[in-house]
């Protein structure tokens, strides 16, 4: 099971058509490049405030999203490692 595989395992079984799970996958791969193009950023502040500017992009005005952040960054910041499915 690779990478992806991991985090479309969900408890409840969700119905992914194909059209969909192909621009999944495309996102997936695009988030992948630009997870890589972050880390070759040597400066602490410019990749924090990219990573930042991201985020931000993400989520935009979706209340849901920004919750989902919110507590993904809290569980980050304890140690937690959780399987999130909205």
């Amino acid at each position: 099971m690779d990478e992806f595989d991991e985090y479309m395992v969900c408890d409840d079984e969700v119905e992914v058509e194909g059209e969909d799970e192909l621009k999944l996958a495309e996102v997936y791969k695009l988030a992948e490049k630009l997870i890589k193009a972050l880390e070759e950023i040597k400066s602490f502040e410019l990749r924090e405030a990219a990573a930042l500017m991201l985020i931000k992009e993400l989520v935009s005005e979706d209340k849901v999203l920004l919750g989902l952040a919110t507590k993904m960054l809290q569980d980050i910041c304890y140690g937690f490692e959780d399987k999130y499915v909205s």
